[in-house]
């Protein structure tokens, strides 16, 4: 609504080019603002496994990550303990990246080189991932006993002390899910869990003077989302990762994309990036700039298939070891020996490879680029990334997060 002028109003008497200049000073002031405003940056969460960091000969460090072309780092992962407390995963590594390198000579550890002080010096933030895929079984027993809640709290306060980590981020996966010991339960008992958090953080952040991040990674089939209050817990969280990776995999009869962007022809409507976004931003009202949607730097591999939608034989790992979940720097080791493939309804490629008789569902720099693109068209906040060590090349390249970056910064920021 524009301002209504007082016809009473006494005439500005400071003359016609004073008048002229202060107009000109904000129309100057208010195309600063807006510049501001455009230039900010969308997040870009890459997940940060501690497991990589010498399963590729310390090849992706906190001295090489690339900070430049990041927001935020996930630390993944420490997990809890039945009692609530938390541990790492990788214990010996958790010590180097986050304590920081020993000094060869005198054996001192130099903190300058831990992941949260590089990172800060960058402008980045690191928050430390909880769970994962093989560590949620004991969420459930946590999140139900307010003994396990208070340590639980206690437990990330006092990690984030410890490693100046900027906030926690939750991969329980999933609450409600009985092979990971879920409950119905589940729900209404994460929801006590991230209140007990947010004001434990709260406070924390109050004492040190720093605002403290509290994320999930949240799954997008309706089924698993049922299991969660998300209109209650959305307020307790700055914002949502959707875990939009995985939609389709080995554990499906028929072959199809990791990662589609849209379904493809004759799939599953429900299943791919588009379809999980509106899930969360038209179903359950949650605005956009609150949401980061998934993308991959690894595959899923098919054995004994070479076409979508087709039976197979489980995961390939004899021609993509050790799992049949390749990282996008093997992926591209083996393009050479396979035959690239673009479905036009989903929006990503797919290899095809006949000597070993097999597919690959990938995603790579053109599919990736239009995932960003995607983001920016719907005003999505930004991208998170599983896993940040995968399209790290030898050369120090990353062409995958080379393509988020210069879709991002090339346009302004949705408001």
């Amino acid at each position: 609504m524009g301002t209504r002028h007082s016809p009473h109003r006494r005439p500005d008497s400071r003359g016609p080019h004073l008048t002229r200049y202060r107009a000109l000073m904000l129309i100057m002031l208010a195309l600063a603002a807006t510049s501001d405003s455009s230039a900010q940056r969308r997040d870009v969460v890459g997940y940060y496994l501690a497991s990589e960091y010498t399963a590729r000969d310390t090849l992706v460090t906190p001295l090489t990550l690339p900070y430049e072309k990041l927001t935020i780092i996930n630390y993944a992962f420490f997990y809890p303990r039945p009692d609530g407390h938390l541990v790492g995963r990788t214990p010996g590594i958790d010590e180097v990246i986050l304590e920081g390198l020993r000094d060869p000579i005198t054996g001192a550890v130099r903190k300058e080189t831990a992941l949260c002080s590089v990172a800060h010096s960058r402008g980045v933030k690191v928050l430390l991932s909880l769970g994962g895929w093989e560590e949620s079984g004991n969420f459930p027993a946590v999140a139900a006993a307010p003994d396990g809640r208070r340590v639980f709290t206690a437990s990330c306060a006092d990690l984030i002390r410890r490693y100046e980590f900027d906030g926690i981020d939750i991969d329980w996966e999933y609450p409600g899910y009985a092979p990971h010991n879920g409950t119905p339960q589940d729900g209404e008992n994460f929801l006590l869990m991230l209140r007990e958090l947010r004001d434990t953080l709260n406070v924390l952040g109050g004492l040190t003077g720093k605002q403290l991040l509290i994320t999930i990674a949240i799954p997008t089939a309706p089924s698993l989302v049922a299991a969660y209050d998300v209109r209650a817990i959305v307020p307790l969280l700055d914002f949502l990762n959707l875990m939009t990776y995985d939609i389709y995999g080995a554990w499906d009869s028929l072959s199809n994309h990791n990662t589609p962007l849209f379904p493809s022809a004759d799939s599953d409507p429900s299943r791919c990036i588009d379809a999980g976004f509106r899930l969360f931003r038209d179903t359950y009202g949650i605005p956009a700039d609150r949401i980061n949607i998934g993308t991959a730097f690894y595959g899923r591999t098919y054995k004994n298939c070479t076409e979508l939608r087709m039976p197979h034989n489980g995961s390939d790992a004899a021609n993509f070891p050790p799992d049949g979940t390749p990282r996008y720097y093997a992926i591209l080791a083996a393009k050479d020996r396979c035959s690239r493939r673009w479905d036009d309804h989903a929006k990503v490629p797919y290899l095809v490879c006949p000597d070993g008789n097999s597919l690959v569902s990938y995603d790579d720099e053109e599919s990736t680029t239009l995932k960003a693109r995607y983001v920016i068209d719907n005003g999505i906040r930004g991208i998170i990334i599983w896993e940040l060590t995968g399209d790290y090349l030898r050369n120090r390249t990353t062409p995958l997060l080379d393509a988020i970056h210069t879709a991002f910064t090339s346009a302004p920021r949705a408001k």
